[in-house]
């Protein structure tokens, strides 16, 4: 019997996260969170196989969240959640140490082979559609491409990210030939293109 803790302050997502396993899983058991911190207490109560996490929550960012409940559980997998298919949450999900990433648009049958893959010890991170240099890019990386969309100049990422400015210009070279690009504005375009930052 597997149990798992979806932790989604949309009542009407945990709604039909509910329906769904109960169609198609009826021994599983789900245990819902509305927040990072319901999360943490849920765990006091029990700990569950799985806990699913969406990338936004109302008192945390999901992956934040996610660390969180890795470090109180180490056990229990993790697997984050979201409305958005995009490089960036792939990525992030990766760094936070969750075992696989799913989108709500998915149908229930590949909801539950992933969530089986990861109880299974699996791990579970497809690229989405035309990211294929998205998946090259490191975490790492994705900050400082990050960083650079949002205006901030290289001794400012420097300052930010507590790293020697031939490392910013290393990451930027990297950055440039991952995407294909001769520059910042290129490089934020490109970016923005295959859905790797907002």
């Amino acid at each position: 019997m597997v149990t798992a803790l979806l932790v989604d302050d949309h009542p009407l997502f945990r709604d039909g996260f509910a329906s769904m396993l109960k169609h198609h899983r009826p021994d599983w058991t789900l245990r819902t969170a509305n927040s990072g911190a319901e999360a943490l207490e849920a765990l006091d109560e029990g700990r569950p196989d799985l806990a699913i996490i969406d990338i936004l929550l109302p008192d945390t960012d999901g992956f934040d969240a996610a660390r969180a409940i890795g470090q109180r559980a180490p056990l229990v997998s993790r697997v984050m959640i979201s409305g958005r298919e995009d490089g960036a949450a792939r990525l992030r999900s990766r760094d936070c140490g969750a075992s696989a990433f799913i989108s709500k648009a998915w149908p229930p049958e590949r909801i539950l082979e992933m969530l089986e893959h990861v109880l299974a010890g699996g791990v579970a991170f497809e690229p989405p559609p035309d990211a294929m240099a998205g998946k090259a890019i490191t975490a790492r990386q994705l900050e400082v491409l990050t960083l650079l969309a949002d205006g901030h100049s290289n001794k400012a990422i420097e300052r930010r990210m507590s790293i020697a400015p031939r490392t910013v210009r290393a990451h930027l070279t990297e950055i440039f030939h991952l995407l294909e690009v001769d520059g910042r504005v290129q490089a934020i375009l490109k970016a923005r293109q295959l859905g790797l930052i907002g």
